[in-house]
């Protein structure tokens, strides 16, 4: 991956830890960046919030809760045990829309991207064209939450 700037990199990093999960040490791995940059990387520029708050956010992101759900529907279909409390999971959800009182971050994330995976399917070209608009809205939305 040497032929990516370290602007692209440093991207593709953002990504792989907020969207994917990933820690530093695979992502490290990955594409060839050293930890002590991605430790600098993580806790962002000036005026943006840190990965460790943007994960957080994608991770209790409606349509990631709803994966969670369908997982837990699964393993009960099959007899097994949930491994989370799904009501209580549902009601913390239903209380955090009740009390902002207006879209979060966390509602346009999995709106955009569905709008994305949709945008692809017809238009490819035009779709990676709306990423970089996507995510400037989402950090602005972020940063007047």
């Amino acid at each position: 991956m040497s032929v990516l700037s370290n602007e692209k990199k440093r991207a593709l990093a953002e990504r792989m830890f907020i969207n994917e999960g990933m820690s530093c040490k695979e992502i490290s791995i990955q594409i060839d960046v050293s930890e002590q940059t991605l430790s600098r990387w993580r806790k962002g520029r000036t005026g943006e919030k840190d990965w460790d708050n943007r994960r957080a956010e994608v991770i209790s992101a409606p349509h990631v809760i709803k994966e969670i759900l369908l997982k837990e529907l699964k393993l009960v279909a099959e007899g097994e045990k949930p491994n989370v409390d799904a009501d209580a999971l549902a009601k913390i959800s239903k209380v955090l829309e009740t009390v902002s009182g207006k879209v979060s971050v966390q509602v346009v994330l999995s709106v955009f991207q569905e709008f994305d995976n949709w945008m692809a399917s017809q238009e490819p070209e035009v779709a990676v064209s709306f990423l970089e608009w996507h995510k400037r809205f989402i950090l602005y939305k972020a940063s007047v939450e």
